[in-house]
């Protein structure tokens, strides 16, 4: 049955390849009523301008539960019926870690254990200490090759025009991290990481890695550092990186005050 959500938007992959869908970004939020949501297919490029939402936007959507994914947080968007109700840029800083603040987990450990118990594939932590590196994409794993690898094999619909080919990702990101006295790794699939490499590819050309290691080993988790973990469908018992949250706000105290925020 279709019906209607609100959604903070929280994440925005980079786009993967689809044969069906041409390419997809799977998207995740939070509802006006605090629960974790997971928004796919979105042909994010294919969006029309005014529909095209960034994060801490909040979203109007319509759509169903899949009949094929069994991912609790999972809805299945008419990218039509997407409209952008209120822009996150308004929003104040206080307001936006008030938002995902709720949903922190007490550690990956408690994380799993609630993806066991109830199946659970989207989740915050705070990590205790991280370790940033990079892998040429050639280099990477096969498993993280075919979550990272975007367009290359990817087959247009007859119908539109075909999209400009984004940049073959020349690295993957990675997080080396420990949660609850559980060490982990996983590779970046935050859209923001591969753009933010872009950039700092054309401003600090061969320093560019340099500059990529100052800002996630130092700069990020010196703020706050939350990192968003989901599932995947094929693979629904693995947490990966789907995003990072950070914020100069003083967390520790707006947990302290409760109700009072």
């Amino acid at each position: 049955m279709k019906q209607k959500r609100r959604v903070h938007i929280l994440v925005k992959a980079y786009p993967q390849p689809s044969q069906k869908h041409e390419e997809t970004v799977c998207c995740a939020g939070l509802t006006e009523e605090g629960e974790f949501v997971r928004l796919y297919p979105i042909r994010y490029r294919r969006l029309k301008a005014d529909a095209r939402f960034d994060r801490f936007d909040l979203v109007e959507v319509e759509g169903e539960r899949p009949r094929d994914d069994h991912r609790p947080e999972s809805f299945h968007v008419d990218e039509d019926s997407i409209k952008i109700v209120s822009r996150g840029a308004k929003l104040k800083p206080e307001a936006k870690v008030k938002l995902w603040l709720p949903l922190v987990s007490q550690s990956l450990p408690v994380l799993r254990q609630a993806n066991d118990k109830e199946h659970v594939s989207l989740g915050i932590v705070r990590p205790e200490s991280v370790r940033f590196s990079w892998n040429s994409t050639d280099k990477s794993t096969k498993d993280d090759q075919a979550i990272g690898n975007a367009l290359f094999q990817q087959q247009s619909s007859l119908l539109e025009d075909p999209l400009k080919p984004l940049i073959l990702p020349e690295y993957a990101f990675y997080y080396a991290y420990e949660s609850g006295g559980v060490k982990s790794k996983g590779q970046i699939h935050d859209w923001e990481v591969q753009a933010t490499y872009q950039n700092y590819k054309r401003l600090y050309g061969k320093d560019v890695l340099t500059k990529m290691t100052e800002v996630y080993q130092r700069t990020l988790p010196a703020s706050n550092l939350h990192l968003i973990l989901g599932t995947m469908k094929a693979h629904p018992k693995q947490f990966i990186i789907i995003g990072l949250l950070r914020s100069k706000v003083d967390i520790d105290g707006l947990s302290a005050q409760g109700d009072l925020f």
